[in-house]
């Protein structure tokens, strides 16, 4: 799934910046737990409601930029 903002969305069916509601009791979380890198341009979201202590995670990957440079590691150590 898409948004506008050319986010690739997984998990729940709804973007994960702006708005993000307990799977439980929809009570509107503010910030996540934790984020975690786990691939080229995918973020894991780890989050506990505050209201039901529901935990659960969410992840975006995000597309590359038109013209966006790649870097194989090989460019990072040569830097």
């Amino acid at each position: 799934m898409m948004n506008s903002g050319g986010l690739e969305v997984r998990g729940p069916e709804r973007p994960l910046f702006g708005k993000q509601h307990c799977p439980r009791c929809s009570y509107l979380l503010v910030a996540p737990d934790e984020s975690h890198h786990i691939a080229d341009r995918v973020v894991r979201h780890m989050w506990t409601c505050e209201a039901c202590g529901t935990g659960f995670s969410t992840w975006v990957k995000f597309q590359p930029e038109l013209g966006e440079l790649h870097c194989v590691p090989q460019c990072a150590e040569a830097a």
